[in-house]
């Protein structure tokens, strides 16, 4: 007899890739009967910033709009922690007074072996990550210096909505110019992953300006829908479908990313989620094994 928070692996049909139609096709895990969309947050556009903001997160669902909402009246505060602690810019410059304190350094291989994102062929150019939460563990290094953006995830965290296993992530996601993450889809669909961009590249000049049916200078796809980033207007998606990225600029792009639970996983379904995860970490089945 199986335990009472053991899942069920089935084995599926084959799927059909490259068609038309596009579906949520996660790696690794899948529950259904989840609400699924590309994107839970429309478009920023002259024409829709206007509208009322109930219209601006799909389904009006709660947890999402609470979760943005709130991360986004931060903007400031996390913006000037990335300027900060990573790039280092207004801290004592004075060398003797001892308080001048080393940026932050990358600290996420993201192409080591056993990691979600540990494909060679997936990355080109430069990805910087500086971590609060990296596979569902916190970096106290990075609340000493990012007081302000850990507490906010804290925040998240004790209201629920942060995704806790150990595919749980939060970090400063640095993409530099003339880089791209090519399609792939994340493991699971349990979770939504928000995107605050903190820095977007400007267009340069005019021949930047790309027609409608061109994909613009940096910018991220899920299934067919491409979106650009607005500093200071989250983005919501689900990674369960399949993504890519790109900064074809020659400055870096910069978000602050994190994870939610999907809303429509009920508290007892998280619990044990994160207790299967958990053990499967342990026994490294997945990922690196907590020591």
């Amino acid at each position: 007899e199986p335990p009472s928070n053991s899942a069920t692996i089935i084995q599926g049909p084959s799927l059909l890739t490259m068609t038309g139609v596009h579906r949520p096709s996660p790696s690794l895990f899948q529950l259904p009967g989840l609400r699924s969309l590309p994107f839970w947050t429309a478009p920023e556009s002259s024409a829709n910033q206007s509208q009322n903001r109930k219209h601006r997160v799909a389904f009006n669902d709660p947890l999402v709009t609470t979760a943005v909402e709130y991360v986004e009246s931060n903007y400031e505060s996390i913006r000037a922690e990335y300027f900060a602690s990573v790039l280092g810019q207004g801290r004592e410059t004075d060398l003797d007074s001892g308080k001048v304190l080393k940026p932050l350094e990358p600290d996420y291989d993201v192409s080591s072996k056993g990691g979600e994102h540990a494909d060679d062929a997936l990355h080109s150019g430069n990805w910087d990550w500086h971590s609060y939460v990296l596979n569902g563990s916190k970096n106290e290094k990075f609340k000493e210096r990012c007081p302000k953006t850990a507490e906010v995830i804290d925040t998240l965290e004790k209201e629920g909505l942060l995704f806790g296993t150990p595919f749980g992530f939060c970090f400063f996601s640095t993409l530099h110019g003339n880089s791209s993450i090519q399609a792939h889809s994340g493991p699971m669909n349990l979770r939504l992953r928000m995107h605050l961009p903190l820095v977007v590249p400007k267009k340069e000049n005019a021949g930047d300006q790309e027609s409608s049916h061109a994909r613009p200078t940096t910018g991220i796809r899920v299934a067919d829908q491409v979106r650009e980033w607005h500093e200071g207007k989250a983005i919501v998606l689900d990674d369960s479908y399949i993504h890519e990225v790109w900064n074809d600029a020659n400055s870096p792009r910069v978000l602050l990313l994190l994870d939610l639970w999907h809303p429509d996983v009920r508290m007892e379904e998280r619990e044990k989620i994160a207790t299967m995860f958990s053990y499967a970490q342990e026994k490294g089945w997945i990922g690196q094994a907590k020591k």
